[in-house]
Parts: structure tokens; sequence; C-alpha cells
């Protein structure tokens, strides 16, 4: 998924990985709800299920076992006439709600055949329509969107059941111990810049790290780069001004930092 860069497949070749990939985890959501620790066998149920729209089975792991289900996500997923569906590339208001029903619809007609054999043979319930959806009838179903509603309000269309309920953050800082080398290396100048961009995927990563470091060197910057997933980092030559980094705390990390670029 995160090589399609999306939820989507980016091309015919993908379309049997993807359908494969997203089989897989619809699957494996019943074992997840209801089979014990494969570590400590000790039995397990859930009583409730908190899930994202791309795991595409959670509101029919929910009937099945009659839990209720909260979504929570960092993408807007519920129809808005605010802006378009982030898979989308809409770009005329008047479309920015439907666009939502069309990214629905295309993700559904490359899974419904997956969702209802699931139903079916792992869950033991009546195959739904074709007309459901992917995410099957969940108007009732809480939504919690994790963004800073700073940056996005919550829309004025949307219901008292969705809210924008601001970033969620790991309090990591406490019980890290940086490595040698990024201490050392911060001791050795100004604070520096850093730059990483998580999960989000980079089509040329060395040619993205080139244009980094030659940024840092023209404004005479030192700069932390995260390779993430996107797999920057790659330089032809160490430079005394850059530190590759694999992955830290941002909570320890960015108190160390003059600036963050990030997504």
């Amino acid at each position: 998924m995160v090589k399609n860069k999306g939820f989507l497949p980016s091309g015919p070749s993908e379309i049997t990985i993807q359908r494969n990939q997203i089989k897989e985890i619809i699957f494996s959501l019943l074992p997840a709800c209801r089979d014990p620790d494969p570590d400590s066998t000790i039995a397990f149920k859930a009583d409730a299920i908190i899930a994202n729209p791309p795991a595409y089975g959670h509101v029919h792991v929910a009937e099945a076992l009659k839990v209720p289900l909260h979504i929570f996500f960092t993408m807007p997923w519920t129809p808005t006439s605010e802006f378009p569906h982030p898979l989308s590339r809409v770009k005329q208001p008047a479309g920015y709600r439907l666009s939502y029903q069309i990214v629905d619809s295309l993700i559904w007609l490359g899974i419904r055949d997956i969702i209802n054999d699931f139903r079916k043979k792992n869950l033991k319930l009546r195959p739904i329509t074709y007309l459901s959806g992917s995410q099957g009838s969940d108007s009732d179903v809480p939504h919690g969107y994790i963004w800073s509603p700073n940056l996005v309000p919550k829309p004025k269309d949307w219901g008292p059941k969705v809210d924008v309920v601001g970033f969620c953050f790991l309090d990591l800082a406490s019980n890290y111990e940086p490595p040698e080398t990024l201490v050392n290396w911060l001791k050795e100048g100004p604070k520096p810049i850093y730059i990483g961009f998580g999960s989000l995927p980079v089509q040329e990563p060395e040619k993205m790290t080139q244009i980094i470091v030659e940024a840092l060197e023209k404004t005479k910057q030192r700069g932390i780069i995260n390779k993430g997933w996107g797999g920057l980092g790659n330089l032809a030559e160490p430079k005394d001004f850059v530190y590759l980094l694999d992955n830290c705390p941002h909570d320890w990390l960015f108190l160390q930092c003059k600036a963050v670029v990030s997504t």
C-alpha cells in the first residue's frame, strides 16, 4: 500500500498484489478479535473494536461478534462538501461530496467478492448487496479523526458522531536513550533542522536526498534526515553536517532541533 501511494492500485499490475494484501488483512480481523493470545494462550474476546476505514472488514466482524465499533483515522473518510476525498483528484467544490462515493465505489468494486466470501465462510453472516459500499452500513458508527482542528476544523456537515479529536502522541522521551553517535553529533554544532517524511513514499529517494543535502549546504545548516519508509539517506559520500536517522521518538528529537520539516 505504501508502494502504491495510497489504497488504490497504481496500475493493472498492482491489482492482484493489492487484492491479496487486502484479503489477508480482512481475514486476519476475526482471529485478532477472538483468538487466544499467541504468546500466553490466554483466552480473548474483544469487548469493542477500534479500527480504521482501510481495514474494510471491521464493520462485519463487529456485526458478527455483536460488539461496538469506533473508527479512528488520520485521513477524512466521511463525506463532506468542504473538501474532496484525499484519494480523489476532484478540484471543483460541487464534486467534493460526490468524490467520497466515487472512491468508495471503486474500492468496493475491487473487494466486494472478498467481503462476501469473508462474511459467509468466516463470520457465518448473510452476504451483503453489491450496493452496500466498502464500509457497509456504518452511518451510526462513531468516527474520530486524528488531526488538529486548528489545521482542518470539523466540517459543518459532519454529524454529532463524527469529530476531529486532535493528534495522538506517544510519551516515549522519558525512557529513551539516544545513541552515543547522535548525542556527540548534536554537541558538535548548532541545533539542526529535522527533515523526515514518515510513511510518505518518495518516487526518487536518491534525488530527494541530494536536494535536501544541497539545500542544507547552501544555507549552511546542519540537518537530521529521517530515512523513513521513503528510503531517504543514500549519500554518495558522508557529510559532516548531515546525520542519517533510522528511528527516534519525536518528543525527544524535536526539542534538539531548531526547525522541523515533516509530514
